[in-house]
């Protein structure tokens, strides 16, 4: 039975495009304040694309993929029990790691799949964990070896955009998310060619019906 999450460089990767020094070197200011490591993943770009993808993507969106896919195989490759994966824009809620306590110790699903940090809408009832369904978005979310094996085995003839493959899990029920949200990305447009960007006075919008801070971030 989970204790609690262990948060280091074996099982935390943060995808970073090798040219952007900037933002890795924010993403490790922001580990470091909690006390924690991290372990650089270099992003995909489109000539390192291996993988069968939908035509439906672009290069660039194909090689956003495939640096999730290719983490995803690590987690299988490897026996990770679960690992955390963030985008390089990724700032967090101070108490993120109380709430991923929180989940573990309300938690009755042993065999959850995925953790989503972040996601494309509100749920509610807010502060609280509830199941994940129909979101998109892949900035901040943890995956367990078991989800691990079932995305990859889902799309295994072919791959599509990461939170599309996210969201397809999350169908299968046993993915769980939380808002406030525990991630959300900076206002600045993402490098990494995810198709769903992130909308920053949206964030706003969402936060402030519930009378929740953007201050509450390590932006």
């Amino acid at each position: 039975m989970l204790k609690t999450f262990r948060i280091n460089e074996r099982n935390t990767f943060c995808i970073s495009l090798k040219n952007s020094e900037v933002r890795w070197m924010k993403m490790k200011d922001r580990f470091g304040r909690e006390g924690y490591s991290v372990k650089r993943w270099h992003a995909c770009t489109p000539p390192d694309v291996t993988d069968n993808f939908s035509d439906s993507l672009s290069a660039v969106q194909k090689a956003c993929a495939q640096s999730h896919v290719n983490i995803w195989k690590h987690i299988v490759a490897k026996g990770l029990p679960y690992a955390l994966i963030l985008e390089d824009d990724a700032c967090f809620d101070r108490n993120w790691l109380l709430r991923l306590q929180e989940f573990i110790d309300s938690n009755r699903d042993s065999e959850w799949e995925g953790i989503f940090l972040n996601a494309s809408e509100p749920v509610e009832p807010a502060f609280t964990w509830v199941e994940a369904r129909e979101h998109v978005l892949a900035a901040g979310y943890i995956l367990s070896l078991k989800g691990a094996k079932a995305i990859l085995e889902t799309f295994k003839d072919c791959f599509y955009a990461s939170d599309w493959m996210t969201l397809i899990l999350q169908r299968r029920g046993h993915c769980y998310t939380y808002f406030p949200w525990l991630v959300i990305q900076e206002g600045e447009d993402s490098q990494l060619g995810s198709p769903h960007k992130g909308d920053y006075q949206k964030v706003l919008q969402c936060l402030g019906k519930i009378g929740y801070s953007i201050d509450n971030y390590n932006i």
